[in-house]
């Protein structure tokens, strides 16, 4: 999927029956949110279904399509818009969409408590990899029977 493409990849493709995770990421970075995409591509289980590079794109787009999403990965440090504000205003629209913070800064030094915004998890950009994300599953799947 081109990182400038408008459109959401709405196909749910399964494997063996499993229902497959929609993702759709944040960040100001192209370099990173290439990286992940290329990780989520290559996670069993993961689709990647949209992008965008600013908070404001962030909450356009998926104005149109939350609910065709099943996790945001969210910079926190982004342009004009920080991932803690497009987060609380994510979490307040659909309470059941999982919000992963993805950042270089540590945990600590996020503004405020990241729970508290809507996140159910932080991932260190540097760790950031097939692993952790696997690792969100259970996360991801209690937000859904929420």
């Amino acid at each position: 999927m081109e990182l400038d493409d408008r459109r959401i990849d709405r196909r749910h493709p399964s494997a063996a029956g499993q229902r497959v995770i929609r993702v759709f990421a944040v960040d100001d970075q192209i370099p990173f949110l290439r990286a992940a995409a290329a990780v989520i591509k290559v996670t069993d289980g993961f689709q990647l279904v949209g992008c965008a590079t600013s908070g404001r794109s962030a909450l356009d787009r998926l104005s149109v399509v939350g609910g065709d999403v099943d996790i945001v990965l969210l910079d926190i440090q982004l342009g004009e818009m920080d991932g803690v504000t497009v987060a609380r205003q994510l979490h307040q629209q659909w309470p059941e969409l999982a919000i992963v913070y993805l950042s270089m800064l540590d945990e600590d030094d996020v503004p405020g408590d990241p729970h508290e915004s809507g996140a159910v998890a932080f991932v260190p950009k540097p760790t950031f990899g097939p692993s952790a994300l696997e690792a969100l599953l259970p996360t991801i799947e209690r937000r859904r029977l929420t």
